[in-house]
């Protein structure tokens, strides 16, 4: 970088923190599936959301296993999805020649 005159800032900017964001972007993307994760956990014993909504459901009506099946459906697809994006995200950062 001091070769093709970056300054300090500069070369900080545009080479030290693309590839430090690069390095760590696999553990940055597990950290937002687990927050996704717990989020939910915490916001169900806070807020009422889907688990009120199942709740409710299911107190009017017989079927309950079918309504946790869609639950469980419901969030396995929500993180599913983010963890596709999540991959493609990786996979357009890679650095060429580090790791697999």
């Amino acid at each position: 970088a001091e070769s093709l005159g970056y300054s300090r800032l500069k070369a900080y900017i545009y080479i030290v923190l693309p590839l430090a964001f690069r390095v760590s972007l696999p553990a940055l993307n597990n950290n937002l599936v687990n927050l996704v994760k717990t989020t939910t956990l915490a916001y169900v014993i806070a807020v009422p959301e889907m688990m009120y909504t199942a709740n409710q459901i299911w107190s009017d009506n017989v079927n309950v296993p079918e309504m946790m099946i869609v639950l469980f459906i419901y969030y396995v697809g929500l993180v599913a999805v983010l963890v596709y994006f999540m991959h493609r995200w990786e996979r357009a950062m890679k650095i060429p020649g580090y790791g697999a």
